[in-house]
């Protein structure tokens, strides 16, 4: 055990790589592409990759902008993603690697030939794109490329769901998901990437380099409750001589529901985003999703929501804290004052969630085992509101009422 340390090294070591990450826009154009239907059509600069080869096309690249030489491309035979992303709210997914170690998250679960494809780049000259789409029958399975070319550092292309059936062939009416990867051979390499997606309905949306695969507004739960609370309780004083409280371990404040950023509310300007949820209430009432009384389940969610893996510290690195007239303290303490943790970094994926869950008793706020040995709840818990602090990631905080 260590006291704590590097909390924001740890925070930073999924953020501070070289590879340059692409997700999708709300900007949706229906019917927008090259040709009238609204599709891009064809396969361009790159074929598809059957039958054990490699999906170079064969040409040198002489029309593909700024030192541009080569393409490639590999089905994946499905979206390798999960898919996590909403098909409602964006067409698609992207992301565009430029180094070997981010592409892992990805592909290490991936169909034999995709990862042969992975290790036969050479990131020292290429960079992969990966793109995901969907189509609304089983034979809407392809990601064909086109216009493939690089402008000013930014790879850009067209993109689109091909359905791949025969004339004679009937095809499964059932939403299916796809995805493929475009290998691009450059010099300059590109850093950046913008692509024209049209789905498998021939609705078009652009792929920039902004968001990730979850969108942070569609997250269950919330981050906080409205205004003040109505209870304020007077500093917590425990009658048991020997008993430390549990110290706050974070700097200048808290980060609420964004972890990274200074969002007031959850605005999507950190990679990780927590949030309060009520198990026993499903509906959208903020007030009462958000209160809670004695002996009531309540669950703290942290989600990444960016395109990359995210690595954060141990998952007991929190506080549980309630609001005094001398403002937050920790309701937990023990008989040592120090409080270890040990130093890891644990990745988490793009769209993985990891869960808090306590029972509203002082037994039930510190039953978690990585948490140090030995603490206990002191004086009894107060009505008021309480927050969660994770101090894992860059102080990330989320709240609620508790009645009593």
């Amino acid at each position: 055990m260590t006291e704590l340390t590097r909390r924001t090294a740890i925070y930073g070591i999924g953020a501070g790589s070289v590879a340059a990450l692409a997700g999708c826009t709300d900007e949706v154009e229906p019917g927008a592409g090259d040709g009238d239907d609204g599709s891009d059509g064809g396969t361009g600069d790159g074929a598809d990759g059957e039958d054990g080869e490699d999906g170079r096309d064969g040409e040198d690249g002489e029309d593909g902008g700024d030192g541009l030489t080569d393409t490639a491309v590999q089905q994946a035979g499905g979206a390798l993603s999960g898919p996590a992303w909403d098909r409602e709210s964006r067409r698609g997914f992207c992301t565009l690697f430029t180094d070997e170690d981010e592409a892992r998250w990805l592909f290490d679960d991936a169909p034999a030939a995709v990862g042969e494809f992975v290790e036969a780049t050479d990131f020292s000259s290429s960079v992969l794109a990966y793109v995901e789409s969907v189509g609304p029958t089983t034979c809407h399975d392809r990601i064909a490329f086109d216009d493939v070319a690089v402008e000013d550092g930014t790879l850009v292309a067209s993109v689109t769901v091909e359905n791949t059936a025969a004339e004679d062939e009937a095809c499964g009416e059932a939403v299916t998901f796809s995805g493929a990867l475009l290998r691009v051979t450059a010099d300059p390499l590109p850093d950046a990437l913008r692509l024209s997606v049209t789905n498998g309905w021939d609705e078009t949306a652009e792929l920039t380099g902004d968001g990730g695969i979850l969108d942070p507004a569609g997250l269950d739960g919330f981050v906080r409750p409205d205004g003040d609370p109505q209870t304020v309780p007077a500093p917590l004083d425990c009658e048991d001589g020997a008993f430390e409280r549990h110290p706050g371990f974070y700097s200048d404040g808290v980060s609420w529901g964004s972890g990274g950023g200074t969002g007031e509310d959850g605005d999507g300007s950190g990679p990780l985003e927590l949030r309060v949820v009520n198990p026993a209430y499903d509906g959208d009432d903020r007030a009462a999703a958000l209160t809670f009384e004695r002996g009531d389940d309540v669950r703290i969610e942290l989600t990444n929501v960016s395109a990359r893996e995210e690595y954060v510290g141990n998952h007991g690195k929190y506080n549980v804290e309630v609001l005094t007239e001398d403002g937050w303290m920790d309701v937990r303490g023990g008989d040592d004052d120090r409080f270890g943790y040990t130093d890891e970094a644990i990745a988490h994926r793009p769209g993985e969630t990891v869960a808090w869950e306590f029972e509203l008793t002082e037994s039930g706020l510190v039953a978690d085992e990585n948490q140090p040995g030995g603490l206990r709840v002191c004086p009894d818990l107060q009505p008021g509101r309480y927050r969660f602090v994770f101090f894992g990631a860059a102080d990330v905080a989320a709240a609620f009422d508790y009645v009593g």
